[in-house]
């Protein structure tokens, strides 16, 4: 996801921040693999069905036939101690990959959060980590996560807006 977030918003700036994390959000309502998912609204607003098509077999072909090759090499060499060495540092570095690209994906709504003032940035941050906290417990899918948190930030955006009296803020 990182390698597709930097291609598609910092490099070609085919897409907004704001246009990734909404389809991003969208991609993880939808069951299946979410990263073909955002590959295919991608494609789709670059170049129509052609993008989909390109896309669907830059993501998959590639991906596939790499994994094919390495899952062949691992079974060979996978109880040298240089691998299970390595693949301990594999972890980590997925790990940091992963907070890299949530913290550039959080930039723009925290941003857009404290401009609104410091309510709206409580109610923001509050959203964030009540929804990493139930989704950390297991017990709750992620589209109920995800659908939950839409309906309490549009009511959120609408008692802000009637408190407001002012459409310039939503």
């Amino acid at each position: 996801m990182t390698l597709i977030r930097r291609a598609s918003v910092d490099q070609h700036r085919w897409l907004t921040d704001e246009e990734f994390n909404r389809d991003w959000a969208l991609c993880q309502m939808t069951p299946g693999i979410n990263l073909i998912a955002l590959s295919i609204l991608i494609g789709r607003r670059i170049a129509g069905w052609r993008g989909v098509a390109i896309c669907l077999l830059g993501l998959v072909f590639p991906s596939a036939l790499l994994t094919i090759l390495l899952t062949a090499a691992y079974v060979s060499i996978r109880g040298l101690p240089a691998i299970q060495a390595t693949l301990k540092g594999l972890l980590p570095a997925s790990v940091g990959l992963g907070l890299v690209t949530a913290v550039q994906m959080g930039r723009k709504p925290a941003g857009d959060a404290w401009q609104l003032g410091i309510w709206t940035t409580v109610f923001v941050v509050f959203l964030t980590v009540g929804s990493g906290a139930l989704l950390a417990s297991g017990k709750l899918s992620v589209t109920l996560v995800l659908l939950c948190a839409g309906i309490i930030g549009a009511v959120e955006n609408s008692i802000r807006y009637r408190l407001s009296g002012s459409k310039d803020e939503q």
